[in-house]
């Protein structure tokens, strides 16, 4: 019998260990890159809704010089209303007269109150056109508004969308994806944004399905905002209509969405769907000509004798459910809704590296130096729940210095006065650090890197903690003095990158200024 060494046993069991040690840590790994690619992957509900100017053409015919100026006006006012009205909403693209935004969606109760936003944008815009207030600037328009002819139509749908990154990834080829959203980068520093997939098609061709005043929606969209008694009575079934590629060319609703009240403001009054139509309106389209028909029970030769399938909105959505086999899509969308974490990501961004400004705050008082830092939400996409100093970023037509002063303003309701180098003659913050992370919207494709500077800013007046109050971004504030350093990890369990190193730097400058 070998008798065994007592030191190649202890080598065995450490050899053990350590290889148990090296799996555990692959299996970690494993699991980290398990969630990031779930997470690369996972669908968004995206609300699409466009504007589309009326009678363009012939204004353009009657307005040779000048009609340009006013086009470009119209969106700008039309881009404004959207992002003041629909916070967080994005312009994706102008197609020659049509401009198309876009809004992920949290929650069934916010998608309504789009829609109806919407909605009153529209009438809103149509009723500055008509009465010539759109053309009241200093701009000479008066030709044009003697002459204007202008107006709006609207159409909304949604989709499911999966931001594929690399369409490349096995895993994103493996996916039942029916909408993508995918970045092209055309040249250097520039990217071409595009959503495609069956359900954006559709939202093409139902927005065909509209006219001058009126805002048509897709089936999916109208389904969900209909299960609230108040938004399913602004929903009216005009037609049915085979659309090209839309479900497999068989009969497809046209809805219109119409909310009396949104005429209020305007017109003193609300206005019933058929109380807006003109007495010809028969004569001039034929989507309410087919609206009266449908509804005439003696009228022969219609497509679906069904009167119901016209008149009563919340049975007709329903048998089409049943007959169509949507019930899975349906639900789907649902439960992506419900599952949906508010983020600050934006599909369309055409900054291809942002410039973060991040201001240390302190003030000195009695006690010392005491330095501000906040706990950003647990919403928020990086760093959820971790303690940091806040940030601003840089715009083009802002000093460095100003932008500052105004986010951390809006951000903790702060007076700040950014440390500058007065020795220089352009007057801008002090960096005190530099730093790089990620880009906003990288997914799995190869990443881009923001670039960051760290300055110093003096908080001006008395400041106290309850003077804040809690923002999307950050949960809660508190103070950090120079003697928290020793326990700064038991104190702030979890830290931004660089956080301790970052606060001794600037107690350091602080004290030196």
């Amino acid at each position: 019998m070998v008798e065994k060494m007592p030191g190649a046993v202890k080598m065995v069991e450490d050899m053990g260990k350590q290889l148990q040690s090296i799996s555990n840590e692959i299996d970690k790994l494993s699991q980290k890159n398990e969630i990031e690619e779930e997470r690369a992957i996972k669908k968004d509900v995206v609300l699409f809704f466009s504007f589309d100017v009326v009678n363009s053409t012939s204004y353009k015919t009657v307005n040779y010089y000048g009609w340009a100026q006013v086009l470009n006006l119209l969106f700008k006012e039309l881009r404004e209303e959207v992002c003041n009205k629909i916070k967080g909403s994005e312009m994706w693209r102008v197609l020659g007269d049509e401009a198309i935004f876009i809004i992920k969606i949290r929650d069934e109760d916010e998608l309504r109150e789009y829609i109806n936003k919407v909605f009153k944008i529209m009438v809103s815009t149509i009723y500055k056109l008509k009465k010539g207030e759109f053309f009241n600037s200093d701009n000479n328009f008066n030709l044009m508004k003697l002459q204007n002819i202008l107006s709006l139509k609207t159409a909304a749908w949604i989709a499911a969308v999966n931001d594929v990154g690399d369409i490349s990834n096995k895993r994103i080829l493996q996916e039942d994806v029916d909408n993508i959203f995918e970045r092209y980068q055309s040249q250097e520093g520039y990217e071409i944004f595009e959503f495609l997939g069956n359900d954006i098609d559709t939202g093409f061709r139902i927005a065909t399905q509209t006219q001058d005043g009126r805002m048509v929606l897709g089936y999916d969209l109208a389904y969900l905002i209909s299960q609230k008694t108040e938004s399913l009575s602004y929903l009216h079934i005009i037609t049915y209509k085979k659309l090209k590629g839309v479900w497999k060319d068989k009969l497809y609703p046209v809805i219109w969405y119409h909310d009396p009240k949104a005429y209020l403001e305007f017109y003193k009054k609300e206005i019933q769907l058929q109380d807006s139509f003109t007495f010809d309106a028969s004569d001039e389209s034929e989507l309410i000509k087919e609206y009266y028909e449908n509804r005439d029970i003696y009228k022969t030769g219609k497509t679906i004798h069904d009167v119901r399938m016209y008149t009563e909105v919340y049975f007709a959505l329903n048998k089409i459910l049943q007959d169509r086999g949507l019930a899975e899509k349906i639900d789907n969308l649902q439960q992506l809704i419900k599952d949906a974490i508010f983020d600050h990501a934006r599909y369309i961004d055409p900054e291809l590296m942002q410039v973060h400004c991040v201001a240390v705050c302190f003030k000195r008082d009695e006690a010392g130096i005491k330095i501000l830092v906040a706990q950003r939400q647990e919403t928020r996409e990086r760093h959820r729940g971790q303690w940091e100093f806040g940030c601003a970023k840089a715009v083009i037509d802002k000093s460095i210095a100003q932008r500052i002063k105004e986010e951390y303003k809006q951000d903790f309701n702060i007076d700040i006065e950014p440390v500058i180098d007065v020795n220089r003659e352009i007057q801008e913050p002090i960096p005190i650090a530099l730093y790089q992370i990620d880009h906003t919207n990288c997914m799995n494709r190869t990443c881009k890197k923001d670039k960051g500077i760290i300055t110093l800013a003096k908080i001006i007046g008395d400041y106290k903690l309850e003077d804040f109050k809690m923002t999307s971004k950050h949960k809660k504030v508190q103070w950090v003095e120079e003697s928290d350093l020793a326990n700064i990890k038991s104190i702030f369990e979890k830290q931004v990158p660089d956080f301790e190193q970052t606060l001794k730097k600037s107690f350091e400058v602080i004290k030196s200024l």
